[in-house]
């Protein structure tokens, strides 16, 4: 009797303590850092408001007198981004870790890049979209793109974990240094330099070709995760260098044949004045210049607190308010302290993700969340940089806050990936015990 009357006993606990185990409402929907929940929310309203204010005149022209069509456009993207959100950070980061899985997800990603080349929706002499037929939806392949590369280039530097702070990078790049040891360089571009640095050129070199601005991001995103990886200084510094001089070939021929963006990327850069281009870069410069004095009237008008929600006078001669210059725009309705505000969220996602980072307990989710905080951070103080008029103009995006569709859909799934991570180690269900990181 007293047996039976232990083993009911024990057998309550075990049921309390399974009923206590299951996750809530909020976990199971909305589970990992709820930190960063809040944050992405936030992000959103803001979203709405700064969209629903700067193209309110532009709707109003275009879309026969809707002025709210760009927003229920904006709030749709938003509500899909957070579905993807939701599904893909419910997801084990074990299911898509698989070496073939994510080579076929980046060969997928390349080819729909590719096809921006000879099906791509052309804009200002750059070709970066694909209209998805009977929808109508246009669709930039260089956001999955990203995310692939982010998540390829995680797994080849975790399967190398234990031996690459000793082996170079780079084979030599020298005939006689080839001449000197063919086994070993030769070893060295197959089982490291192609595995590792092949994804990285394939598509930063893709994107370039339409975006500097982006694949710049994109490359400076994979170098920190390199470093982060354990990769020598010494062999970081020789890619960098050799990038240089790539880029460097790269934007003289594109010039020299008149392809893509080559002519803006030059002018940009200040270079068009010393070899000629007078009237290329009159051109360009005005047009630039207008979108920055715009922009620093703007931030001028906007004082310590703005002028409020709905009442910007510049909307109307700001270029793309909603999208380029959506920093410029927050601050004038929303001053210094908006700004700061929006400045210190995306800093708050860098350092949640750098939270997570810390806490993984293997090499692969711990550089994929850095490589997807970095990215969009990157992104982030790019808009907010080229708003300030402190960059050249670059055409990039503020993250969840800029007008956008497939942009803010690949964010949320990057979001998600980043929470799916921080969920699982909340439930402990990594590799290691949650006090160990990948350097241990």
């Amino acid at each position: 009797m007293e047996l039976n009357g232990n083993i009911r006993k024990m057998e309550t606990r075990g049921l309390s303590a399974e009923s206590a185990e299951k996750p809530g409402f909020f976990d199971r929907f909305f589970g990992g850092d709820r930190v960063l929940w809040v944050i992405i929310a936030i992000l959103s309203v803001a979203s709405l408001l700064v969209i629903f204010s700067s193209t309110a005149s532009m709707a109003y022209r275009k879309a026969g007198g809707d002025t709210s069509h760009y927003f229920f456009a904006q709030l749709k993207f938003i509500v899909l981004g957070f579905a993807a959100m939701i599904a893909v950070h419910r997801l084990n980061y074990q299911r898509y870790a698989r070496p073939r899985l994510l080579a076929l997800v980046f060969v997928a990603a390349l080819l729909f890049m590719l096809l921006t080349f000879f099906i791509g929706v052309n804009l200002n002499s750059a070709s970066r979209w694909i209209r998805i037929p009977v929808i109508g939806v246009t669709f930039q392949p260089s956001d999955f793109l990203r995310i692939a590369l982010i998540a390829i280039l995680a797994q080849q530097l975790a399967k190398r974990q234990r031996f690459i702070h000793r082996i170079p990078l780079l084979p030599a790049l020298t005939v006689r240094g080839w001449r000197k040891n063919p086994r070993k360089n030769l070893d060295i571009l197959t089982q490291t330099t192609l595995p590792v640095l092949g994804p990285i050129a394939i598509a930063c070199g893709a994107i370039f070709m339409s975006n500097f601005s982006t694949a710049a991001i994109t490359f400076c995103t994979c170098c920190i995760m390199l470093y982060m990886g354990r990769v020598r200084v010494r062999e970081l510094w020789r890619l960098v260098a050799l990038v240089v001089v790539a880029m460097v070939l790269a934007v003289s021929f594109m010039y020299v044949f008149d392809i893509g963006r080559s002519h803006t990327w030059v002018n940009r850069l200040g270079i068009g004045s010393l070899i000629g281009e007078t009237e290329q870069v009159a051109e360009q410069s005005d047009d630039d210049n207008l979108q920055q004095e715009q922009a620093r009237i703007a931030i001028a008008s906007g004082g310590l607190l703005g002028k409020g929600p709905g009442n910007s006078t510049q909307r109307s001669n700001l270029p793309h308010s909603y999208s380029d210059f959506a920093y410029a725009f927050i601050v004038e309705e929303y001053g210094f302290v908006g700004a700061m505000g929006i400045l210190f969220l995306y800093l708050c996602i860098f350092f949640r993700g750098i939270v997570t980072f810390r806490r993984c307990g293997t090499a692969f989710p711990s550089l994929l969340v850095l490589g997807l905080c970095l990215m969009i951070t990157f992104q982030a103080i790019c808009n907010m940089l080229v708003s300030v008029c402190i960059f050249p103009v670059t055409g990039q995006t503020l993250p969840l806050v800029s007008l956008g569709g497939s942009s803010i859909v690949f964010t949320c799934v990057a979001l998600g990936l980043i929470l799916g991570i921080s969920r699982q180690v909340k439930e402990q269900s990594l590799d290691r015990p949650r006090g160990e990181t990948m350097l241990d």
